[in-house]
């Protein structure tokens, strides 16, 4: 991927579209109804596998194979540290003010004011 896709809807976005193309291979190579294909398309990327619906041609199998990789190995872990990393929060992070300060104090003739500095590193 080209670059880093940081918002959950985008990632929902390609989520969803995975499922989509994969519904409609699985339709095309099985000959299946489109809403039975997408039934089984979100039921193989979640693993869940019912086995009510399951591939019975080489492309259909190739298709769920591609499916499971994509979805399991790179679509879900990107979502879900997505989400994840909008619980975490940086304790040693400079606010806004603080950024201004220390910028305001290399500006002057006294040079910076290493307090907050050493008292990171020191963590």
């Amino acid at each position: 991927m080209a670059k880093y896709f940081d918002t959950v809807g985008e990632l929902l976005l390609i989520y969803l579209g995975v499922l989509l193309v994969g519904a409609g291979a699985y339709a095309a190579l099985e000959h299946k109804a489109y809403l039975d294909a997408f039934w089984w398309a979100c039921v193989t990327a979640t693993t869940v596998g019912y086995g009510d619906v399951y591939p019975a041609t080489l492309g259909g199998k190739v298709v769920a194979i591609v499916l499971m990789h994509v979805t399991l190995l790179m679509v879900l872990p990107m979502l879900i540290g997505t989400i994840c990393s909008r619980f975490v929060r940086d304790q040693n992070e400079f606010s806004h003010q603080e950024q201004e300060d220390l910028k305001a104090r290399s500006a002057s003739p006294g040079g910076p004011s290493w307090t907050r500095l050493n008292r990171v590193r020191a963590l």
